[in-house]
């Protein structure tokens, strides 16, 4: 090796052995150093008081190097696996004091007062050295505001949503009512808890427990064991009379529009519509899928989280994050809401496409109420969001698209079994369409989470104040069922005429026939 050779490997290990063992993104192991070895103080007195969330302040530090050489000043903040390493904020000369700012960003931690550790770490020729400081952070102010921001927003959207709600149901119940008596005697109070299955294959028997006040009673259950989760987790995010009320008012404003949307589907067709019966029992379904998928999706999230994280540190735990959002949870929630709706194409209602529509938008949008609430109260909760206007921003934008699209992805799967239903060679193997109908259910969910994670790192690199792709994708999907709804539609139009022609044959044939009428010749005689 030449001179140069050497000279060049001299270079690399003096590089190698200058960057240390502190460096900007590393984690230093508690205990890897003294506290208190290294000479530092915290230029504030007292607590720091918060108006907003997140918000700036500036920490000052004082440190002496009393070493014999130069040390290069870090500061890191202490999480579970020690000590991360935020920044470098200088080098101190040997011999030297110097004081070293470092402006933080400070988010609401969900209680009025807390307590962040932070320290300062020096690596020198000698060794590691560090300092530890306790950051006394005061919310009061903050959420003082916040809750009488949401205390306003509560007066207003709670009792209007609640009240467009029950109209909603007023309305859709007296259109019910007139089905009903159009129906005769098959879709009556008492057939609802008591349906006559005499003569019923065991697939419409199954269907109709499905449709049972009493299967009713248990989802709602499921249902309350997840709101109560949503309440505990919003009291563990914010302080107890701010989450009770984002909780109220996120209950209040979840059920509103993916209600709505079911009703306005089920009232399309207005010459022949389906028993209201079956869009909200499957409406409740979607509770129920909610519940499912919840327990199935931790257990998931736990097993991989912890697998990934062992393999590949924590970088593997963030590729799983985004590989369960975009495949595990797709699959999960599709197959949970759709189950429902392959249970509801036993009954002889469900007979074409549209109805298969209906029925797996219906399970889409309960499901999507309930995760709705979730977000509104803890997820995306205002101090997440960032503020109230953000907050009321992110609610509408859920209702409108997410609603819609979980409605449409578990259509894809109603869809396909009705339209098998409604052909003469498959009407009787109508469950066969479930499968292509849920991989098609899946593959939009999974392009639609795509697309979200899309959305939110073009806003992280744009600051653009809207989202692009999600809104896209499902504006595009509403347009392509709409194509289905009405060629669906017609399709039933025709049946439906056909039908009433050959009744009103039927009809004819059976009616009495009088006197023959005496020829023109027996006349003449």
């Amino acid at each position: 090796m030449g001179r140069a050779g050497v000279l060049l490997v001299l270079a690399l290990a003096l590089q190698a052995a200058w960057a240390g063992t502190v460096y900007e993104g590393a984690t230093i192991p508690d205990g890897a150093f003294a506290d208190g070895s290294l000479q530092g103080e915290l230029l504030v007195s007292g607590p720091l008081s918060f108006t907003a969330s997140p918000e700036d302040m500036s920490l000052p530090f004082f440190v002496d190097n009393g070493g014999r050489s130069p040390a290069a000043v870090f500061l890191a903040v202490h999480g579970d696996g020690g000590w991360n390493v935020v920044k470098q904020l200088g080098v101190v000369p040997s011999g030297s004091s110097m004081q070293l700012n470092y402006t933080a960003s400070f988010e609401y931690p969900g209680a009025p007062n807390d307590t962040s550790r932070v320290a300062l770490i020096a690596e020198s020729s000698a060794g590691i050295s560090g300092r530890e400081f306790a950051v006394h952070e005061d919310w009061t102010q903050y959420e003082a505001r916040l809750l009488e921001k949401v205390s306003d927003i509560g007066v207003i959207l709670v009792p209007a949503t609640l009240t467009l709600f029950l109209l909603v149901a007023v309305f859709a119940l007296r259109e019910a009512a007139k089905g009903g008596v159009e129906r005769g005697t098959e879709y009556t109070v008492r057939t609802l808890f008591l349906p006559d299955v005499r003569g019923r294959p065991a697939s419409e028997i199954i269907a109709d427990m499905l449709i049972n006040p009493l299967f009713w009673v248990f989802e709602i259950a499921c249902g309350v064991v997840l709101v109560g989760l949503i309440l505990y987790s919003s009291l563990a995010a914010l302080g107890p009379k701010l989450a009770v009320q984002v909780f109220i008012i996120g209950g209040a404003a979840c059920w509103l529009l993916p209600f709505a949307y079911t009703v306005g589907l089920w009232l399309m067709p207005a010459w022949k519509r389906e028993p209201f019966r079956f869009p909200a029992s499957l409406f409740m379904w979607g509770i129920l899928a909610a519940f499912l998928s919840f327990w199935v999706n931790s257990l998931a999230d736990f097993a991989g989280r912890s697998i990934a994280g062992a393999v590949l540190d924590p970088l593997g735990v963030t590729f799983f994050s985004i590989a369960s959002a975009i495949v595990i949870a797709p699959f999960v929630e599709e197959f949970a809401k759709g189950f429902g709706v392959l249970i509801a194409s036993g009954h002889h209602e469900l007979n074409d496409a549209f109805d298969g529509i209906l029925y797996g938008f219906a399970a889409g949008a309960g499901f999507a109420a309930i995760e709705n609430w979730f977000y509104f109260a803890v997820e995306n909760n205002p101090a997440a969001a960032g503020g109230t206007e953000s907050w009321l921003f992110l609610m509408v934008y859920r209702s409108v698209f997410n609603t819609i699209g979980h409605g449409w992805f578990t259509a894809c799967t109603g869809g396909a079994i009705g339209y098998l239903k409604s052909t003469r060679m498959f009407r009787g193997a109508s469950y066969l369409g479930f499968l292509p109908g849920l991989g098609l259910a899946i593959a939009a969910h999974a392009l639609f989470n795509l697309l979200a994670v899309a959305d939110g790192v073009l806003r992280l690199s744009t600051s653009l104040p809207v989202f692009v792709f999600n809104p896209a994708s499902v504006i595009i999907l509403t347009g392509a069922f709409f194509a289905v709804i009405l060629a669906s539609l017609r399709a039933r139009k025709r049946r439906h005429s056909a039908e009433r022609r050959a009744q009103a044959a039927a009809l004819e044939k059976k009616k009495p026939k009088g006197p023959a009428r005496p020829s023109a010749r027996a006349i003449r005689k």
